[in-house]
């Protein structure tokens, strides 16, 4: 058994002491990983987290501004929904984004909608617009970028000729109106 481990050992030497030599630096490596980088990283962390329990506390404002930001926010939002008159201009600025967008305006209804709060009225509108895909989606980001409160609610696009580029959306959208007239 002697002889053979001697063999053995004359043979795969140098295979041996590499592996020798990676089981030292396998140790060492663990050594100064575990004595040494692991409490560095948890005092790293640690502080980490006080920084940001500190930016947290410190981004929160008390009760009264609190409520003065939030009412100047609502009076911000109905500032932008236009009264109930203004209707007939708003579904007309829709019109004309679709004329300017170079879309061929189909069938166009409205009605109103339930809504809970009574000073504000919804205006469901459904439309079909075809034209190129191009046109239908610079129509669709007109519409995102209107100041009013609009809400596109859904959108299906359709094509029926698999060798012309023109396109049929079907869109419904929610326009939000104030109830009282004086507004």
């Amino acid at each position: 058994m002697n002889q053979v481990l001697q063999e053995l050992y004359r043979q795969k030497k140098n295979t041996l002491i590499a592996a020798l030599v990676l089981l030292v630096l396998n140790i060492g490596f663990y050594a100064v990983t575990a004595g040494y980088l692991e409490p560095a990283v948890i005092s790293s962390q640690a502080s980490w987290s006080d920084l940001r329990k500190r930016v947290a506390v410190a981004g929160k404002a008390d009760v009264a501004t609190v409520y003065r930001q939030g009412v100047a926010d609502l009076k911000k939002l109905a500032e932008r929904i236009p009264a109930k008159r203004q209707f007939p201009r708003l579904l007309g600025d829709i019109l004309d984004a679709a004329a300017s967008s170079g879309v061929v305006t189909g069938n166009v209804s409205y009605k109103p909608q339930a809504v809970k709060d009574r000073d504000l009225l919804a205006y469901g509108i459904t439309m079909s617009v075809g034209g190129s895909y191009a046109a239908v989606k610079s129509f669709l980001g007109d519409l995102q970028k209107n100041g009013e409160i609009l809400v596109i609610d859904n959108v299906s696009l359709s094509k029926s000729d698999l060798y012309e580029e023109n396109v049929v959306m079907d869109l419904r959208l929610t326009v939000y109106l104030q109830g009282k007239e004086g507004a």
